[in-house]
């Protein structure tokens, strides 16, 4: 059974985790570096655009967008939903997903990787959102 049975349920999800993390280190990192990364999911399909370098409307250091179409952007990571859920929740491996064909990756990635050691409070923010919906 696949962990999110809509886009629009994992969306809600990540809207929340951003609203979180807008201000954190990680995304004040990804302003630093200018980087707009996308996540291409699939089943449901959806694409998710952390934004770091146009600037905000309410001053903080990201923003997180969600379309249908991939717009520009510097890097891309390509997955399944269930996936990008196993990334967001901390239990992946990131070079080895990459390494093994599970995540496909287009653009910059190198500078990307770099943001790794970053990311595990969103990962926390991820499943703490997760619990209070009810979802784990």
């Amino acid at each position: 059974m696949a962990t999110y049975q809509s886009a629009e349920e994992f969306i809600e999800v990540l809207s929340e985790v951003a609203d979180q993390v807008k201000n954190s280190p990680a995304a004040k990192s990804l302003q630093e570096a200018s980087l707009v990364v996308a996540f291409v999911y699939r089943h449901p399909d959806f694409v998710v655009l952390m934004d770091g370098r146009s600037p905000t409307h309410d001053g903080s250091y990201m923003s997180m967008t969600f379309h249908q179409d991939l717009p520009e952007a510097d890097v891309s990571f390509e997955s399944s939903a269930d996936v990008g859920h196993q990334f967001w929740s901390g239990h992946m491996d990131i070079p080895n997903a990459l390494a093994r064909g599970q995540v496909k990756a287009k653009g910059a990635i190198t500078k990307a990787l770099k943001l790794i050691p970053l990311l595990p409070p969103l990962y926390d923010v991820y499943n703490q959102v997760r619990q209070k919906r009810g979802l784990n």
